[in-house]
């Protein structure tokens, strides 16, 4: 068995596999495994999250792999949200709803009440979401017994939700998000920042339509609409170890900087099969099965000749959405950042505030705005940025009494109009930067080092098409059945022995794991058929 890529997913499932029995081989392109899960030097003596700077993984792997026992360390922020406001104030959404009710008070009495129910809810229907996520999408052409009891199961949650709250799942799932967030609530930062979770890496602003299933996939897992993940001692590239320490233990075999440049297909038989990958060396590894944690487009467009794919198939792939909108600005800075609107809490009170996702936006409008540049090519003056403050958590990230900042940036179109991204590079990173000091005077002065990820960067260095951190857009139409294409959805490809297990595949919402442990079990499955 060979897995291509070992990022999360791909080292879940090679684990899985591994521990079944089978032997097992990992294929790394760069120089250590982890994906997007990965810590990187910002500056001597500043440790951060190179890409994703939170993690996510499914709970039930941490246990099933052993994960603690191989060393990582999960830290939970005390709040889910921090949103700093216009005239000196901030809104604090912490984990205790009671205080964040007091918080959202000062800004709308009707808000604090309305925010507890809202919660409620989003969490009765984020369960049906989760049911849905913790299985592989059913066969359209021939369900068998297990779909159809899989679904019935589903049916059976959505009706257990009660009328109110099954209509809401099924109003909710094609509107906008700023419509959804407008609904319940009256204050705009309260409204930006639940929005805004229905935005993160995809093409999409507020006003899109479909902009509040994403809130509702990527919320699922915790069964909150901020989802806040959490933040793993030494950075997210411990969480990587710690998966490749288990991945060890079950067997597996890992080889870094070994970039494969093919998958090989076999044509003797009636149809392709995949017979194993040869290396951009030159060598070649046979293989009974061949996994790829890559994206779907970069694995049967780029690592597999198109001759044997029907050409019809091929133009299917070529129409997936994976348009990046993201890129990633990782701070080193001399003090903790002074946002205006916590000025007023003491040096502990400000630091818990600060812990978790720290998300800039006025209003829903300023993030429509920004996405309207993206639309037209280019970026705005004044991005949408989600903050978090890693060292807080982790001193041992940073010099004493010094922090790493890790920002993600939005909207940074894959396509720019008229210019590239390796000429717009340091022009986008003082547009950030300018945008942080907006809200906390005298960022800018404190930053020692900075590091630019744009979403050209993303493809060229890690691999994903587009710069898409999904492997395509989670949009209705690219989910569930349709992830990555209608008939493929259950982790298979149209060559034999030549499976996905990526975020390019169901349930699709990134470093949370499932999607590889999914396609382990499928793939056993189909081995012992």
């Amino acid at each position: 068995m060979i897995v291509i890529g070992g990022g999360v997913n791909g080292l879940v499932t090679a684990t899985l596999l591994a521990r079944s029995g089978l032997k097992t081989l990992v294929l790394e392109r760069s120089d250590r495994v982890g994906g997007c899960a990965r810590t990187s030097e910002i500056a001597p003596g500043f440790r951060g999250p190179t890409l994703a700077h939170a993690a996510a993984i499914d709970p039930a792997i941490v246990r099933s792999l052993g994960l603690v026992q191989h060393g990582l360390r999960i830290v939970r922020p005390a709040v889910d949200a921090c949103a700093p406001a216009s005239h000196g104030r901030a809104l604090v959404l912490w984990h205790d709803t009671a205080r964040a009710c007091e918080s959202i008070r000062a800004f709308s009495a009707t808000d604090a009440d309305q925010y507890p129910r809202f919660l409620s809810s989003f969490a009765r229907m984020a369960a049906v979401l989760r049911s849905v996520a913790a299985a592989p999408p059913p066969s359209i052409d021939d369900p068998t017994a297990v779909d159809l009891i899989t679904l019935l199961k589903t049916g059976r949650q959505m009706r257990a939700l009660g009328r109110p709250d099954a209509y809401r799942f099924l109003r909710w799932m094609p509107m906008a998000v700023a419509d959804l967030a407008g609904e319940w609530f009256e204050s705009e930062p309260l409204r930006a920042t639940i929005a805004a979770g229905g935005l993160l890496g995809s093409f999409l602003g507020p006003w899109s339509a479909g902009s509040a299933a994403l809130l509702l996939l990527l919320g699922a897992a915790e069964g909150h609409p901020v989802a806040s993940g959490w933040f793993v001692t030494g950075g997210p590239g411990a969480l990587a170890d710690a998966l490749a320490e288990a991945a060890r233990q079950a067997g597996v075999e890992i080889r870094t900087s070994a970039d494969v440049a093919r998958v090989d297909v076999g044509t003797d038989a009636p149809e392709a099969v995949a017979t194993g990958v040869t290396l951009s060396s030159g060598e070649r590894i046979p293989a009974r099965v061949v996994v790829s944690n890559a994206d779907p487009k970069r694995t049967l467009l780029g690592l597999v000749d198109p001759m044997h794919l029907a050409p019809e198939l091929v133009r299917r792939l070529q129409n997936i959405r994976a348009h990046g909108t993201l890129a990633k600005v990782n701070y080193a800075v001399s003090s903790l950042p002074r946002f205006e609107g916590l000025a007023g809490l003491d040096e502990t009170e400000r630091a818990a505030a600060l812990s978790g996702r720290i998300r800039l936006a006025l209003d829903i409008d300023g993030i429509e705005r920004a996405f309207d540049a993206a639309k037209y090519g280019g970026f705005a003056d004044d991005p949408w940025i989600e903050l978090t403050i890693p060292s807080l958590a982790d001193p041992g990230l940073a010099p004493m009494g010094q922090h790493v900042v890790s920002a993600y940036v939005q909207y940074a179109p894959y396509h720019l109009r008229g210019t590239t991204w390796d000429a717009e590079r340091d022009r986008f990173a003082t547009a950030a930067t300018g945008t942080i000091a907006a809200y906390a005077p005298g960022f800018a002065a404190s930053v020692i080092a900075r590091e630019v990820i744009t979403p050209l960067d993303l493809e060229r260095t890690y691999g994903l098409t587009g710069g898409h951190i999904f492997h395509g857009e989670l949009a209705l139409d690219q989910l569930f059945v349709t992830r990555p294409l209608l008939g493929w959805a259950r982790y298979g490809t149209p060559i034999r022995n030549l499976f996905l297990c990526g975020s390019g595949t169901h349930p699709g919402t990134g470093l949370n794991g499932r999607s590889g442990a999914l396609a382990a079990k499928v793939i056993l499955k189909e081995m012992k058929g």
